[in-house]
């Protein structure tokens, strides 16, 4: 029986992901997968790790709607608003692929896919009602993502310093 260090590594590489810095987030959801059900299949964990980053997006997906809902008063969502791809190729790897307008993620890792969805969200609301979304009080341009500590962040580029972190994408988050 393997230690849960040689399973991990065995498990990355299954999902083609070796040598790759993870987030903490996703390691620890492997450690706590380890702990529950012991060594599984290569086969089985890239199931569960796809299962988890389509979950993860469609919950992202949900924070950034309602943030543009909120702060736009525009629907990011409805018939005609089909953009978020849930994609299972083999030619790309043996995990899914989540994408939103031009932009993809296929680990599960909250910010990531936090940052992701806020991007391909921004992207639609700018293509399709024609208006920057969403803007920098201070100097009214639009923001772009970063990520500040670990936590996707909305950037402005402008200002004295170069720019500076405007909020945290997700509202329930604290920067500080």
């Amino acid at each position: 029986m393997a230690n849960f260090a040689d399973w991990r590594d065995r498990m990355l590489q299954a999902a083609w992901r070796q040598g790759d810095d993870f987030p903490e987030g996703v390691l620890e959801w492997m450690s706590e997968l380890y702990g529950e059900v012991g060594e599984i299949s290569g086969e089985v964990f890239c199931e569960l790790w796809t299962s988890r980053t389509f979950s993860m997006a469609r919950a992202a997906f949900q924070v950034i709607e309602k943030s543009v809902e909120e702060e736009t008063g525009k629907q990011a969502t409805g018939e005609d608003y089909c953009y978020i791809d849930y994609v299972r190729d083999p030619d790309i790897g043996p995990v899914g692929v989540v994408r939103i307008k031009s932009v993809e993620v296929s680990t599960p890792d909250w910010e990531e896919i936090l940052g992701t969805m806020a991007e391909g969200v921004q992207e639609f609301v700018m293509s399709h009602y024609r208006i920057v979304w969403p803007v920098c009080e201070n100097h009214r341009t639009g923001l772009h993502v970063g990520y500040f500590r670990g936590i996707s962040v909305w950037n402005c580029r402008e200002g004295h310093s170069g720019g500076h972190v405007v909020r945290a994408i997700d509202p329930a988050t604290r920067l500080y």
